[in-house]
C-alpha cells in the first residue's frame, strides 16, 4: 500500500514506536529557480526528477509544447503544477501527479479510474456533500492579447447564458503573452470556460476501506440514486483491530 522514507521517529517509553514517514513526493517541496523553453510538462517533470535522483514510472506524454516559463523561487512542485496548468488550458486535459511505490508518475484523469461504486445509501458510515460557485467557478471568460507589431490590443469573450441567468456574471479576466494569435486566444479563451463553467462539488466520506484506493484515482459514486464520478482528492486508510476503513475526500472533474 505504501512505499516511502522515514523523516521522523519517536521513541515512547521504550515500548512504542512513532513513525513518520513520506513518499517521494516530499522532496518536491524544496524551493528552486528553473527557466526553460519548449518542453512539454512531462519533459519538465523528468528533467526535475533526474536533477533532484528521483525515480521516475509511467509518465505520459502531455503534448502540449510550453513555449517559454521563468519560475524563481517556488517550490518543485508548484513549477510542475503550473506546467500542468498551462497544458489543461490548453487542451483542456488533466493530469495527476502521484507516487506509485517509491517512482514518481503522471498519468491522466481517464487512466486513473478505478472499477469500483461506493454507494452512499448502503456502504457509507457517514458522508458530507457540498456544492458551491464561490471559488475558481467562472460561466464568462475574457482574455486580451496586444499584436506585437501594431500594438494594439484585441478582446475575446466566451460565455454561457444559461449559467449566467442562473449565477449571475462570474467574470475571469486573462491577459495573454503578445504571440497569440486570434485563433489561439479564442481557444483559450473557451477551454478556460469549459474547465471552469461547473458547480464545484466535495464528498467527505467514511467507509470501508479498499487497499486498491489512493489520491489521485477516480472512482464512481452512487448518492441518492444518482452516479458520480469524482477524483479522490485526499485518501487516509485507517487499519486498527483488525477493521480497514477510509476517510475520503472527493471532487468533481
Amino acid at each position: 500500500m505504501f512505499f516511502g522514507y522515514i523523516f521522523t521517529k519517536k521513541i515512547i517509553d521504550n515500548n512504542i514506536i512513532n513513525i513518520v514517514a513520506y513518499n517521494s513526493i516530499r522532496y518536491l517541496v524544496a524551493r528552486d529557480t528553473y527557466i526553460y523553453k519548449n518542453k512539454t510538462a512531462s519533459q519538465v517533470l523528468k528533467m526535475i526528477c533526474a536533477d533532484f535522483g528521483l525515480k521516475t514510472g509511467n509518465i505520459e506524454d502531455t503534448s502540449y509544447i510550453i513555449p517559454y516559463r521563468i519560475e524563481e523561487n517556488q517550490t518543485i512542485l508548484d513549477i510542475i503544477y503550473k506546467s500542468l496548468e498551462l497544458t489543461k488550458n490548453f487542451n483542456n486535459k488533466n493530469y495527476i501527479l502521484f507516487d506509485d511505490f517509491g517512482k514518481i508518475s503522471l498519468k491522466s484523469y481517464e487512466n486513473m479510474k478505478l472499477p469500483i461504486v461506493i454507494d452512499c445509501d448502503k456502504y457509507i458510515l457517514q458522508y458530507k456533500y457540498i456544492s458551491s460557485i464561490d471559488k475558481n467557478v467562472y460561466n464568462s471568460v475574457k482574455v486580451s492579447v496586444k499584436n506585437r507589431k501594431t500594438k494594439v490590443i484585441s478582446t475575446y469573450l466566451q460565455e454561457d447564458a444559461t449559467n449566467k441567468k442562473k449565477w449571475g456574471t462570474l467574470r475571469k479576466f486573462e491577459r495573454l503573452p503578445n504571440d497569440f494569435n486570434s485563433v489561439q486566444a479564442k481557444n483559450y479563451a473557451k477551454n478556460i470556460l469549459n474547465i471552469h463553467n461547473k458547480l464545484n462539488e466535495k464528498m467527505e466520506i467514511l467507509c470501508f476501506g479498499d487497499e486498491k484506493v489512493s489520491s489521485g484515482n477516480i472512482i464512481n459514486i452512487l448518492i441518492n440514486k444518482q452516479s458520480k464520478t469524482m477524483m479522490v482528492e485526499q485518501c487516509s486508510h485507517i487499519i486498527k483491530n483488525n477493521e480497514h476503513l477510509m476517510k475520503l475526500t472527493l471532487t468533481n472533474l
